[in-house]
């Protein structure tokens, strides 16, 4: 049987062939299932549900793509946050097209199944306890409200592809028939466009639009960019385009080991003092990382680049490279305003059945002269528990510090 396994004392690696190899040396030392171990070293067949596994497996033992180590408390939050994405990927799949072996399955194959995934019903991947045959449900009609929508469709498509791209790189496939499993902006703003409801806001969209955006699928060449974080900031923290310019390093605060942003808008007021959770999206993004890079780099703005110590030359700046960026990739910029990030969040807290109070807390609509800090302990849990789901609906977003 021919060895796929090469150590360092088999073969000295060509500096190529360093990424190839580097993931497979890594798992080989790994606490791997029984199973995860034969379909490393190729003496087991890996089928389509067996991927998807063993990719869970991998990740949520702390693996990431272009790292040179293990990180399991990484790897603890993945299989928290992303593995049942994970899951309900590979469900979809294996609903659509059975558990061939992997190498068996064609592009041909991959292009009718998505066609059927987008069919899929809402609530498809949730296991039931009625026992019910629910497979006739696939080829629902198409124009269904109760089909899942266009963000649930695009992560099972690239769940695929990741899994795909990871057998790879392992040497355990020699090409990925989910790589059709690919949307351009364009194509994703389309969907979208065909899934809105006739009420839907259009500020809404163009707010989406600019979050389906390039920078926020890697195409990123700073990873503090504000480009990508100030309007995150906005949609997903309620923060004022002001606010979050100016962030510094000072800013980021813990109360009970969660992370909050403080922000003191005027020293005189204490009913000035903004409090906001940071959500588990930014954390996942990297928000806190960031502000601990800019500590290791001395630097006390957060976006030294565009911020300064006389307040509005920042925004004024950020406002010129937003309106460049828009420009270059085709987004209209005279149709999203900044506050229309911070009203995407309010919408989004309002339309999940928050208390309007508690929105009016999270987005920073208290009054100055209510002489009490913004938020008490028992509110600030209150109004990190809202935020803890925002963002949830959004595009997939590539985390710029990975």
């Amino acid at each position: 049987m021919h060895d796929n396994l090469a150590t360092r004392n088999d073969r000295k690696p060509h500096p190529k062939s360093f990424a190839q190899w580097t993931p497979r040396v890594l798992l080989e030392g790994a606490n791997l299932t029984e199973e995860s171990k034969l379909f490393l070293t190729g003496e087991k067949q890996i089928c389509l549900e067996g991927a998807f596994e063993f990719y869970i497996e991998t990740r949520s033992l702390g693996y990431q793509p272009g790292t040179s180590r293990l990180d399991p408390a990484l790897g603890e939050s993945w299989r928290r946050n992303s593995a049942p994405n994970i899951e309900s990927a590979k469900r979809a799949w294996v609903r659509t097209l059975g558990n061939p072996f992997f190498r068996d399955i064609a592009r041909e194959d991959v292009i009718p199944s998505l066609e059927e995934i987008r069919k899929l019903p809402k609530g498809h991947g949730k296991r039931r306890n009625t026992g019910a045959d629910d497979e006739g449900l696939v080829g629902e009609d198409q124009t269904s409200p109760d089909r899942i929508g266009v963000t649930t469709f695009l992560k099972i498509g690239r769940a695929a592809r990741q899994v795909g791209d990871f057998l790879v790189k392992l040497g355990l496939a020699e090409e990925n028939p989910f790589d059709v499993c690919s949307w351009s902006t364009v194509d994703e703003a389309r969907l979208r466009q065909q899934e809105r409801p006739v009420d839907h806001p259009r500020w809404l969209d163009a707010v989406e639009s600019y979050l389906s955006s390039p920078i926020f699928h890697g195409d990123i060449g700073d990873a503090g960019d504000p480009l990508f974080w100030i309007p995150l900031l906005m949609r997903l923290a309620g923060l004022r385009l002001g606010e979050a310019v100016h962030l510094t390093t000072q800013n980021l605060q813990y109360h009970d080991g969660i992370p909050v942003l403080c922000i003191e808008r005027d020293a005189k007021t204490t009913g000035a003092r903004r409090e906001i959770p940071v959500s588990r999206r930014l954390q996942d993004l990297g928000l806190v990382g960031l502000f601990k890079l800019r500590q290791d780099q001395k630097e006390t703005m957060l976006f030294p680049h565009v911020s300064q110590e006389r307040l509005g030359t920042g925004t004024t700046r950020f406002r010129r490279q937003f309106v460049r960026y828009c420009e270059t990739h085709g987004i209209d910029a005279s149709a999203l305003h900044f506050e229309d990030f911070r009203k995407a969040l309010q919408y989004e807290l309002l339309e999940k059945g928050c208390p309007p109070d508690i929105v009016r807390m999270a987005m920073g609509h208290v009054s100055r002269e209510a002489g009490i800090r913004f938020l008490d302990d028992i509110l600030r849990r209150t109004v990190r528990d809202a935020l803890s789901g925002a963002g949830t609906d959004m595009p997939d977003i590539v985390d710029p510090l990975r």
